[in-house]
């Protein structure tokens, strides 16, 4: 049976994961402390593992429904694998970026633990190396030793860490030099390596067996050593003492808003810094948080930081407030073409969201070609597919579709913005928010049973559909873009298509040119207090 992980379906996974999700962290942080022979606090333990802990239960979660699913057809399968290698991945960003293999294997391992017992399941033991995963452009690393180097003689009190995706800004250096004082910027992009043997007795005596009837909670404990990456087991104290060499000083507060997903280094220093005072600032970084039902992107990150930022809405945790983020300067150019930026996932499901997901995917594929087809303009319509080696059915659509196109993605983006005449987008995400939030023409068109919004974002959206922002279909953007070919602008600029714009933007994409203002009050307000 084919499962179809609709909005519907999602919940009801997130709903197990969140009653998993204590069970599992309570069982990490007794195996580490007990192999480290360590104290560590909660919260401790939540800012080193908590998004490899998240990824884990969703990988979990939908081997046990591909097993449930298939269960007959899995136990009388001649292919049953009687003995089963696991090597764990080296840190959490190898984990993560090993997502389209890790499914099955999650699913073999749970089919082997409870058709032929723990004794099926093998650790390797042999020796592991891992090093720093960060990667920054030349240009990103000569301008941070710029920084750095003017920063020598003063006394800055908050470091900032990664605080934006993509390449550094021009205006994120100037602004930089101007806090160089209070302030410093430093991607913690020096180098780290060991050669650890992966400790395969302990991680094998703490497998166990999953009774019939387990929770997700409890199968996810049983296979939990085999897959923790060795940066948390064996790696971790040499780990921990590189690290704390190359960066000795403590800060009295430091900020991201990327770097608490799978940058070793910074959630190391953030957790020892945190258990002696530091406050964690920490930044949404992205689409969906705010409006999804349930998004464990913020839960997670607003559940570990002191002062967790948002672009613009406030519900939530007490610690929550918006401030704008760091926004590229869109350059003055002529707009010579309309955009489609499209959105993507592999066939292997290893993260619930509300977005298109196996089963959800093809709608969204069809809705894409519908509007390439539907479209009728003479202006050149540039195609941007997702970053990623998802397959090509999208792409083969669109060309099926024998309407003319450009697929480039050789552009930075918001350059591919500032050219547009029209930006459209198939899915509600990361970039509809930066085309709505900088007052491009903006239309949107996705799937209804792919996604679940609260409450409260829900009167806002449907103002978007209401004047032509939104769609739920493909079709009727293309309709929409027809009708208004020929004065985009006049369209967009109405009062009311404005009106709708703005009070969502300021819930939900507060971008700002005023940026670095609101940013150095906000600052100078935590540091002075």
């Amino acid at each position: 049976m084919t499962i179809v992980w609709n909005a519907q379906r999602v919940s009801e996974g997130l709903e197990e994961i969140a009653h998993a999700r204590p069970i599992v962290s309570a069982s990490v942080k007794q195996l580490l402390d007990k192999y480290h022979g360590l104290q560590g606090s909660e919260r401790y333990y939540d800012i080193l593992l908590g998004d490899w802990i998240e990824r884990y239960l969703h990988l979990i979660y939908v081997a046990t429904q591909d097993f449930a699913a298939r269960s007959d057809s899995l136990i009388a399968s001649d292919d049953l694998v009687k003995h089963m290698l696991i090597k764990p991945k080296s840190d959490s960003a190898e984990f993560f970026s090993a997502h389209q293999s890790l499914p099955v294997v999650a699913l073999n391992a749970l089919r082997a633990i409870v058709l032929l017992g723990v004794s099926s399941i093998s650790i390797f033991d042999g020796e592991i190396k891992i090093k720093n995963a960060l990667t920054l452009s030349r240009r990103d690393k000569v301008i941070g030793s710029f920084l750095k180097l003017f920063s020598i003689g003063s006394s800055p009190q908050i470091l900032f860490v990664k605080p934006f995706s993509g390449r550094m800004p021009g205006s994120w250096v100037s602004t930089m030099l101007s806090w160089r004082k209070w302030a410093i910027h430093d991607d913690l992009d020096f180098a780290f390596s060991v050669r650890m043997k992966v400790d395969a007795n302990w991680r094998s005596m703490n497998l166990s067996s999953i009774s019939s009837g387990a929770g997700l909670g409890e199968i996810a404990n049983a296979m939990l050593t085999a897959f923790v990456p060795v940066c948390f087991v064996e790696g971790f104290q040499e780990l921990k003492e590189q690290i704390n060499q190359a960066r000795p000083q403590r800060f009295e507060h430091i900020y991201s808003a990327q770097a608490l997903w799978t940058h070793f280094a910074f959630k190391m220093l953030a957790a020892q810094w945190c258990e002696q005072g530091t406050k964690l600032h920490y930044h949404q970084h992205g689409g969906w948080y705010g409006s999804d039902e349930v998004h464990v992107g913020e839960l997670y990150e607003s559940r570990v930081a002191d002062i967790y930022y948002t672009w613009g809405w406030s519900r939530g945790a007490s610690n929550s407030q918006p401030l704008s983020p760091v926004t590229p300067r869109l350059r003055s150019t002529e707009k010579t073409y309309d955009s489609l930026i499209c959105f993507d996932q592999p066939s292997q499901i290893y993260r619930l969201q509300y977005f298109p997901l196996p089963g959800t995917l093809q709608t969204m594929y069809d809705q894409t070609a519908d509007f390439v087809r539907e479209r009728e303009s003479n202006t050149i319509l540039k195609v941007r597919l997702f970053s990623g080696e998802y397959g090509s059915v999208q792409k083969d659509l669109l060309l099926k579709s024998g309407k003319k196109m450009t697929i480039d993605n050789s552009e930075k983006i918001f350059d591919q913005y500032a050219a547009s005449r029209l930006v459209v987008h198939n899915y509600l995400g990361t970039s509809w928010l930066e085309t709505i939030g900088n007052n491009i023409p903006t239309i949107c068109f996705y799937d209804i049973d792919a996604y679940r919004f609260r409450s409260d974002a829900k009167a806002l959206l449907e103002d978007l559909v209401k004047v032509g922002i939104l769609h739920l279909s493909g079709t009727s953007a293309a309709e929409h873009a027809n009708e208004i070919n020929n004065d985009v602008n006049g369209w967009w600029l109405r009062e009311e298509v404005q009106t709708a714009r703005q009070n969502f933007a300021s819930q939900f994409a507060n971008y700002s040119a005023d940026w670095k203002q609101s940013w150095e009050k906000n600052f100078m307000h935590h540091l002075s207090s």
